[in-house]
């Protein structure tokens, strides 16, 4: 039977591989459709489901409570034009400058993922995490400071080496009306751009993301693949409380010792590379951090070929 997430009781319901506590697979907005599978033996009160994605079926569990029977009203979807990508003009900015964190890296000779294998792109992708270094201490770009973390400024550099768009500033939305309307505005900054944090890239994703060659996965074991396959890889994350920032990292193959957490035969925790309160290239984390729903409201997991 088909139901959908009630817009009346929540506008996200979380997608479990079980019931509470089990950990969430996605978190569902408001009129998301689903297929009734079975009742939780348990608890009935736990439906077992299929969440209807962007042309995706994820399996898992939600509370019946928050769901409507049959799908909601229709809402005509809105049709844009091609949005192209935009940066903000290079200035040579460097790793080891503090400065300059919403223009493009821009040093000679920077490593990049090629077209070959999917071998020699994964160990293309490896080059590149070992280039841009947040750990290295001389790397002020990724550096904590003030209070402040960098983790959209270095999950941009990886994007941008790696060949595929993550945007660093992004079209206001009266810039959006105005390419909607065919006329492509000159990149002013706030003006006609602003920039990104791991909030609003979570949201970015979400509704400009396909458009862009990104493909929403479900499961870390796929996304862990997808980065052995040399695949750019992305966790992305948005807080629960708006004011404080979101997390984004970059999934990264396995290599030389450093695999990815598994327990009962599947991927919990997969190679992450990031910049933010402690700055790494490769490490498996001791958490699902991006499940923590006391910190973050939702999570997507997103590749790019």
């Amino acid at each position: 039977m088909a139901h959908h997430v009630d817009p009346a009781k929540a506008t996200l319901l979380n997608l479990r591989e079980g019931p509470k506590p089990a950990a969430a697979i996605i978190a569902l907005p408001q009129g998301t459709m689903v297929t009734k599978m079975a009742e939780h033996p348990r608890q009935a009160d736990w439906w077992q489901v299929t969440a209807h994605i962007s042309g995706n079926n994820v399996d898992g569990f939600v509370k019946s409570g928050f769901l409507a029977p049959g799908a909601p009203a229709i809402i005509p979807p809105v049709v844009l034009p091609a949005i192209p990508e935009v940066h903000l003009d290079r200035r040579g900015n460097r790793r080891s400058e503090s400065g300059g964190r919403a223009r493009l890296l821009d040093e000679a000779a920077m490593p990049a993922r090629g077209s070959g294998t999917a071998a020699q792109k994964a160990q293309d992708i490896l080059n590149i995490i070992s280039y841009l270094d947040p750990e290295r201490s001389a790397h002020r770009r990724y550096k904590a400071t003030g209070g402040k973390t960098f983790s959209n400024i270095y999950a941009y550099d990886y994007a941008y080496l790696c060949g595929v768009y993550l945007p660093r500033v992004w079209w206001r939305s009266k810039s959006l009306v105005s390419i909607a309307s065919g006329n492509v505005p000159p990149v002013s900054y706030g003006q006609t751009v602003l920039e990104m944090d791991a909030n609003s890239l979570h949201d970015w994703f979400e509704e400009f993301g396909a458009g862009f060659g990104w493909r929403q996965l479900f499961s870390v074991g796929d996304l862990q693949s997808a980065a052995n396959a040399g695949e750019a890889a992305i966790i992305v994350a948005k807080r629960a409380n708006l004011a404080s920032s979101g997390h984004i990292v970059a999934v990264v193959p396995e290599h030389g010792g450093v695999c990815a957490a598994v327990s009962g035969g599947k991927v919990v925790r997969p190679v992450e590379s990031q910049a933010g309160i402690v700055n790494f290239r490769a490490k498996v984390k001791s958490k699902r951090w991006w499940q923590a729903t006391d910190r973050f409201q939702s999570f997507g997991l997103w590749t790019h070929v």
